[in-house]
């Protein structure tokens, strides 16, 4: 096999050296109280694999993110952060939608897409953050907890307000395939 990020020989999708540079993230509150579960922090091979799932549609690493997440999860129906609904269509993928559905395959509970994307928004991965994050509006009444499922938390942003559309005492975690390691406003768990 090749490897999937630098196109080595590699036994299997990723080489020895591209494993290694996948650190865990460690569980972290966001203002609010919610406990944010994700995988791996934003960096070497984790970057590259999302970057791969964001912008080519592979889809590989939404499979490698449930299973480190699965154990570490609730059993509760998860709603993903939608996409832009003008980014999923240049790039025909939804990258929090392709986590949710593997993860739900895992914790055999539904996906439920609770949340309605803007049209536009813009760009802010790797760009700055300190324009406001794109606003969601609930689908329905929601009325069971929840897990929300995000594919990147940079600030905490973009989870908030999905956190805000959907009503913060339904929302048990976030589980986020990617997390920046030094973000400002969120505090170590304790």
């Amino acid at each position: 096999m090749i490897c999937s990020v630098c196109h080595t020989v590699a036994l299997g999708s990723l080489c020895v050296g591209c494993q290694r540079t996948l650190h865990p993230a460690s569980d972290r509150i966001l203002p609010g109280g919610l406990r944010l579960i994700a995988a791996f922090h934003h960096e070497g091979a984790a970057r590259t694999l999302m970057h791969h799932l964001k912008y080519r549609g592979v889809t590989a690493y939404a499979e490698l993110v449930a299973d480190v997440l699965e154990p570490r999860l609730p059993r509760l129906p998860l709603v993903p952060v939608p996409r832009a609904l003008s980014r999923r269509l240049r790039y025909g993928v939804d990258p929090a939608r392709l986590i949710a559905a593997a993860l739900a395959d895992r914790l055999r509970v539904p996906v439920i897409d609770g949340l309605t994307p803007p049209l536009h928004a813009p760009r802010r991965a790797g760009r700055d953050h300190s324009r406001p994050a794109s606003r969601f509006r609930a689908r329905s009444a929601l009325r069971s907890p929840m897990v929300v499922v995000d594919d990147v938390v940079t600030t905490g942003a973009t989870v908030a307000a999905a956190v805000d559309a959907i009503g913060l005492d339904l929302v048990r975690a976030i589980a986020a395939a990617n997390v920046v390691p030094h973000v400002s406003n969120v505090t170590q768990c304790d």
